[in-house]
């Protein structure tokens, strides 16, 4: 038998996927009293619906292709109540697929275009600036700032 919860649970989930602890924040929001709330995760949990390991490498995944540092992916994850260890795995088996020196000088040098006429100073700051707000490496960042 179905519960109220556990729809609403399912329609939040049908819009994105969700890590547990923004499932049950939503669930808290819609005032359902928190053992029917408990009830409904461990019922998606159990048939595979949430999960917090695929969420993270799904979320990993889909930052990257914007493209964000891991500094801000990882914050990401932290915000939405992954732990530690979850993030820590999928953070180490993404880094093996992605090139991160080579998306940082094309993005570099895609906002050091778009900047246009600057001098070259301010230029380089902006970029910088930008670099390391999208979760860049400060290291990372001063390299490709350099290569401008």
């Amino acid at each position: 038998m179905s519960s109220p919860c556990r729809a609403a649970a399912l329609r939040f989930l049908k819009i994105r996927p969700r890590s547990v602890v923004e499932l049950q924040e939503k669930l808290k929001g819609k005032k359902f009293p928190s053992q029917e709330i408990q009830e409904a995760v461990d019922y998606l949990a159990t048939v595979g619906l949430l999960n917090d390991r695929v969420f993270a490498d799904g979320w990993i995944r889909w930052r990257l292709t914007r493209p964000f540092g891991f500094r801000r992916i990882i914050g990401e994850l932290k915000a939405k109540g992954i732990t530690e260890g979850i993030i820590a795995a999928a953070v180490d088996a993404a880094k093996g697929e992605y090139a991160e020196h080579a998306v940082i000088a094309a993005l570099a040098a895609r906002r050091a275009q778009r900047l246009g006429q600057l001098d070259p100073p301010k230029k380089r700051k902006r970029v910088f600036d930008f670099l390391v707000r999208r979760g860049f490496s400060t290291d990372a960042a001063l390299k490709a700032v350099k290569n401008i």
